[in-house]
Order: C-alpha cells, then sequence, then structure tokens
C-alpha cells in the first residue's frame, strides 16, 4: 500500500462527509426561511400551521431524495418556544413515506425528551459547529445504529436551534467500505472521540473506541470544514 493510496482515501472519504454536511447546510437555509414571520419579535415563538406545511413539505423532498437517511428536520433551543405548543419538527422515513415524528417536551413528564444534553444539540447549538454524534443506538427511532449530523439553525441573526439529519450506519457503511478496501485488513474511518464509525476488520467493528493508537497503526486527519475525522491504517503493510 503506497502513501497515494491512503491519501487518495482520505480525500473521497472527505468530499463525501463534506458533502452531507453541505446537504444539510442546504436543508437548512430553505427551512429557517419559513420561519421569518413566527420568529419576529421576542420568545417565545410558536410555528404556525402554515410554516409547519412548508418545512414539512421541504423535509419530504430532502428524504426523499436520499434513501439511507433515516430523519430530518429542525430542533429548536427549548426556552425559545411557547411551553403550549412547543414541538420538535421532525419527520422520518417509515416504508415508502415520510411521517411526522413527535416527541414529548412537558418538563414535568417522565417521559420528557431532553435532547439538549446530547452532543448533537451541544454542538450544532451551543458551539455553533457542524456536529457528527455517534454512531448510536436510535432508542428512540429505528432501534438500530445512525449517526447524526448537525448544524445551527438561524433566523435572521438570531440562533434557534439546529438542523439535523439521521443516517443508517448501514448506508454510511454501503458508500465505505469500499473506499477503506485498497487499504487492506485493519482500516477504519474515526469520529473525534476516536469511536469507530466504519471499519474493514472484525476489531474495528462500528462503535469501538479505539483508546491508544494500535502498534503498527497511523491516522490521518481528514478535511473536513468544522468537523474532527481521522482514517486509521496499517503502516507496517507494503
Amino acid at each position: 500500500m503506497t502513501n497515494a493510496t491512503v491519501h487518495d482515501a482520505a480525500r473521497e472519504i472527505s468530499v463525501w462527509a463534506d458533502g452531507l454536511f453541505r446537504g444539510l447546510e442546504d436543508l437548512e437555509r430553505k427551512l429557517s426561511a419559513h420561519l421569518t414571520a413566527d420568529f419576529a419579535g421576542e420568545p417565545p415563538f410558536e410555528v404556525g400551521r402554515k410554516a409547519r406545511t412548508a418545512l414539512g413539505a421541504d423535509v419530504a423532498e430532502f428524504l426523499g431524495a436520499h434513501s439511507g437517511f433515516d430523519g430530518a428536520g429542525l430542533i429548536f433551543k427549548l426556552d425559545l418556544l411557547e411551553p403550549s405548543t412547543a414541538r420538535i419538527e421532525w419527520w422520518i422515513t417509515d416504508g415508502d413515506d415520510i411521517s411526522r415524528r413527535d416527541f414529548i417536551l412537558d418538563r414535568s413528564s417522565d417521559r420528557f425528551y431532553d435532547y439538549e444534553y446530547l452532543e448533537w444539540f451541544e454542538g450544532g447549538f451551543n458551539a455553533g459547529t457542524r456536529t457528527l454524534a455517534g454512531p448510536y443506538i436510535d432508542h428512540l427511532g429505528v432501534d438500530d445504529y445512525i449517526v447524526t449530523l448537525t448544524v445551527p439553525c438561524h433566523v435572521g441573526d438570531r440562533r434557534v436551534g439546529v438542523a439535523g439529519i439521521d443516517i443508517l450506519m448501514n448506508d454510511v457503511e454501503s458508500q465505505l467500505i469500499r473506499v477503506l478496501a485498497p487499504l487492506g485488513h485493519g482500516a477504519a474511518l474515526l469520529s473525534r472521540h476516536n469511536q469507530v464509525l466504519v471499519g474493514n476488520s472484525g476489531e474495528l467493528s462500528t462503535g469501538v473506541r479505539i483508546a491508544v493508537m494500535p502498534p503498527g497503526y497511523s491516522r490521518l486527519p481528514l478535511d473536513v470544514a468544522g468537523v474532527d475525522l481521522s482514517l486509521l491504517y496499517r503502516d507496517d503493510e507494503s
């Protein structure tokens, strides 16, 4: 294996990941434009029926164009919303259909979805950066491995939440295994937590955390703006 092979794989994965975030940023701009009237003035805000219909149509079109995406939409800073009508604007793929997914946002309920401390919201809203969280089991949705990508959502100059997508790991693997194949046994894409997103060997399976760099391995940071991803590969083979 040559350095050119490693760099070619890193470049292809970087383009793939950056493309996902660029697509999400385009979706954010489209969705946030529907909220200008409802989010004018000072909070609390309420998403009106007209805006919600437009949001649903745009998300449905987006999900329809990406077969491996499990869900997409907007998630707001909860304190900005009118408590009696607070909702997450989220839609999921449901077989051949796309349906709205509702969550309990009543803080007094034992089923309250306390999402604001989760990595995908912390990064996208509090840090205001592109964020990739996971892989993790989506117990609230498909009970399958997913990754969540988020970017900040702004209405005018106000940051109001995040735009996000959930992607099934099966789809991520189908995209990346072929890219890792030329690197030989023992290559993987790592998250910023050194957790394997996709690997091409049993010891580097999805979800495994690499606490210490194994002997004979190297890692190469990927060129994806705002996201800490790296390529792990064996450097003791020719």
